[in-house]
């Protein structure tokens, strides 16, 4: 039966009250829970632990006292000691003497070299489901804690779970807002994926298809290809879409610092780790991850997200504990990773858990029948940032802008159109506006010279034609293929990869 709360414990319950409507930091709040938990039932120490879905151990979220810090390394099975019996039976258990209790578990009190006189436990519960333990220890100037410290640590539990769920509520509203925000905005999500084309086609009929299912996808091509575009097009298309998309450049990441920045770290785990970090995978919980440049991991963090493929579990940096997570993972690299394997430069386990649904993305050149749209896009987008209100094209400014070979693909199309519109003097861009590298593409002696490759591109588009119609020619059967084209069957599977060849 409920105690009556006295004035001055339900002045530290209000205060608590009143914190957790105005921050949704969850540590924080944790803490001041079980502080104010210590304070009120008049505990040498108090620990709060949460079950771990992934192992259904507890873990110490908050442990607080002299001891805190070293009984933060330890976990309980499910039902053992007290806080384990709680958290399987989902009751509260007062302990008067754990000498006299059978379920009274001694080994981290003894390797912690602490004596534990009486315990206190309830249950935390969040929507009808035990998710953890609030737990007390030894009665400041008692024997004992009594029914009322009881009635006040089920306050303070009903308190925790408040907090976790508004926490997760937070988070959940969060990422839908970002995504209604978008909307609103009439910003460029991966539905309006610009590009008619049948060769684009097929790759967004593919992304649709991969959408439904959570099978990972490794995106591959070359740089400015739209392999962040169709990873969004991916995610929005999907029963994720309501969840986090968490984006990743792990090239643009120190080496250094790439595990704690994927996976999190706790407090302690280096120097400078002053608080617990969540890593990418922990904040994409639910949704989508979107790893770029993953070619760049070294082999360590490799083997890690291995793990996280083939277990679905994370350990944070210098924790003992894993986290179960469902996020669905997309890669993206512009690297033949065929050939990072053969090197020793890619682990080879990964590499097929990556390659599940391999989308190889077009360059731009292959795909020109794209390019009046693209730029007609960039146009309205350029004219509306830099406030001018310029028409369209030249046929002949489209005309250069359809022979060029786009070394940098749609990302250096969208450069150039946007100085193309800084350029602009009239209502209509010409040749003269549109500069590709360096040098506008016009000579000082005539308009008339026709666009040239670099040697290394001309070559290799000449290869990658011959080849494409050897295969055709064999039914794309690269066994004959080889033989017609006089090499040995594992390099032309090599330049089918780095050619980026596809059978459309």
């Amino acid at each position: 039966m409920n105690q009556p709360v006295k004035s001055k414990d339900l002045e530290e319950i209000i205060k608590i009250s009143t914190l957790i409507n105005s921050t949704f930091d969850i540590n924080e709040l944790l803490n001041r829970i079980m502080n104010s938990a210590n304070k009120v039932v008049k505990a040498e120490a108090s620990s709060l632990l949460l079950i771990d879905e992934t192992t259904n151990n507890l873990y110490f979220h908050v442990a607080l006292g002299d001891k805190g810090e070293e009984v933060k390394k330890f976990t309980l099975k499910m039902g053992e000691g007290i806080a384990g019996w709680v958290a399987k039976h989902s009751k509260p258990l007062l302990v008067p003497d754990v000498t006299k209790d059978s379920r009274f578990y001694a080994d981290v009190s003894k390797k912690i070299n602490y004596k534990t006189k009486s315990i206190l436990c309830v249950p935390l519960k969040l929507k009808n489901k035990t998710i953890g333990v609030l737990e007390v220890i030894n009665k400041i100037g008692a024997d004992s804690f009594s029914l009322e410290d009881q009635s006040l640590l089920e306050t303070f539990s009903n308190l925790a779970a408040i907090a976790i769920e508004n926490a997760r509520l937070y988070q959940d509203i969060k990422f839908e807002n970002i995504n209604l925000r978008k909307e609103l905005l009439n910003e460029k999500l991966p539905s309006t994926f610009i590009g008619k084309s049948k060769i684009i086609r097929e790759k967004l009929e593919m992304a649709d298809q991969v959408a439904k299912t959570n099978t990972t996808v490794l995106l591959l091509g070359e740089s400015g290809t739209g392999k962040e575009l169709f990873a969004e097009h991916i995610h929005y298309k999907s029963d994720r879409r309501n969840k986090p998309l968490i984006k990743v450049n792990c090239a643009a990441i120190p080496e250094n610092l790439i595990e704690t920045e994927l996976f999190g770290h706790v407090r302690g785990a280096f120097t400078d780790a002053v608080a617990d970090k969540m890593g990418k995978f922990e904040l994409a919980n639910g949704g989508t991850i979107f790893l770029d440049e993953i070619g760049e991991l070294s082999y360590s963090v490799q083997s890690k997200l291995l793990r996280v493929l083939q277990d679905k579990i994370i350990q944070r940096v210098g924790d003992t504990i894993s986290k179960k997570v469902d996020v669905r993972l997309i890669a993206a690299t512009n690297k033949n990773l065929y050939e990072e394997v053969k090197e020793n430069r890619f682990r080879e386990d990964l590499f097929f858990r990556l390659n599940v649904f391999p989308i190889i993305l077009p360059p731009l050149r292959d795909r020109k029948e794209d390019i009046p749209l693209l730029a007609e896009y960039f146009l309205k987008k350029f004219n509306m940032d830099l406030k001018k209100n310029i028409k369209g094209f030249t046929k002949e400014a489209m005309d250069v802008l359809k022979s060029y070979y786009w070394p940098g693909n749609v990302r250096e199309l969208q450069n150039v159109i946007e100085r193309s519109v800084v350029l602009c003097k009239g209502d209509t861009i010409t040749r003269k506006d549109i500069y590709l590298g360096n040098e506008p593409f016009i000579s000082k002696d005539t308009d008339d010279i026709e666009p040239v490759y670099p040697l290394k591109d001309a070559i290799n588009n000449f290869k990658k034609e011959y080849i494409i119609k050897v295969l055709e020619k064999t039914g794309w059967k690269q066994t004959k293929a080889a033989k017609i084209l006089k090499i040995q069957r594992t390099y032309l599977s090599r330049l089918i990869s780095e050619l980026n060849i596809s059978k459309i």
